[in-house]
């Protein structure tokens, strides 16, 4: 019989008693039951990005290839072509340098993962959170691991926001972050005063206009190295604005970790 829970999928065997057994009456042993389990709280089981079966890893062997092989701008999170130097930067950057020292993300915004960053964003699937922690966790590991961060900080929500969803999903992100790293957890620092409406059809232009004191950070990020965490990185607006009110608040620096972000255009 298949029970779901989330994205996944356990199949207990019953009895006529209605006793979790196996085949032949046997008793589930230990291991299957906690792979049970781990379907109820870990429901994924197949790559974020393709959709290929990957087992107990967030992404399958030619994916985890492709984000190694991908290329950031040197300052942000955009991808660029292959095809360009390593010292390439994108419009945006070669226009005015962020206030952020760099941002890196995992994959680009598209595919599976595209999919799968939406239903965790507005469909309430906040059992992905692990998996793509698990890819922020990687991010960490190759660009960050040398530094020694202050504070995790994710990107807020507006509390009228956060009442409508129910969860912040870059702080459901930062937070196991932080207690995989040990760095500590300070969502208290930056604050989203002004309830922007939706930026999804705005361009990065008209997100730095709507998004103009949206953010305030708070005097206790003073002198600090903060490592800011979202789920999407797209025009780069959101984290130039965040980043901006950090340093603003005499932040030592920021840097920051996204799930996925878009290609740099021409």
């Amino acid at each position: 019989m298949a029970r779901f829970f989330g994205c996944g999928i356990i199949y207990l065997s019953m009895n006529r008693n209605g006793n979790g057994n196996g085949k032949g009456g046997k008793r589930m042993r230990l291991a299957q039951w906690q792979k049970a389990a781990a379907s109820i709280f870990f429901p994924q089981r197949f790559c974020l990005n393709c959709g290929k079966l990957s087992l107990d890893q967030p992404l399958c062997p030619d994916c985890s290839g492709l984000m190694n092989a991908l290329h950031h701008c040197p300052y942000c999170a955009s991808f660029i072509a292959a095809t360009e130097t390593a010292h390439y930067l994108c419009p945006d950057c070669r226009r005015k340098a962020p206030s952020f020292i760099k941002a890196v993300a995992a994959l680009p915004y598209e595919n599976d993962l595209r999919e799968v960053l939406i239903a965790f964003k507005y469909q309430q699937k906040t059992g992905y959170r692990r998996p793509l922690a698990a890819l922020l966790l990687d991010l960490y590991e190759r660009y960050y691991a040398d530094i020694p961060f202050d504070a995790i900080v994710p990107v807020p929500l507006h509390s009228e926001r956060l009442g409508e969803r129910g969860y912040n999903q870059a702080e459901l992100l930062s937070r196991l972050l932080a207690e995989e790293t040990g760095i500590a957890h300070r969502p208290e620092y930056l604050m989203r005063s002004n309830d922007t409406p939706p930026l999804a059809e705005l361009g990065r232009k008209e997100r730095m206009k709507v998004l103009r004191g949206a953010f305030k950070a708070q005097p206790e990020s003073a002198g600090l190295r903060i490592l800011l965490v979202d789920d999407i990185y797209t025009t780069g607006a959101t984290a130039e604005r965040c980043s901006h009110a950090l340093c603003s608040q005499k932040a030592v620096s920021v840097h920051y970790l996204a799930v996925a972000a878009g290609w740099a255009l021409p």
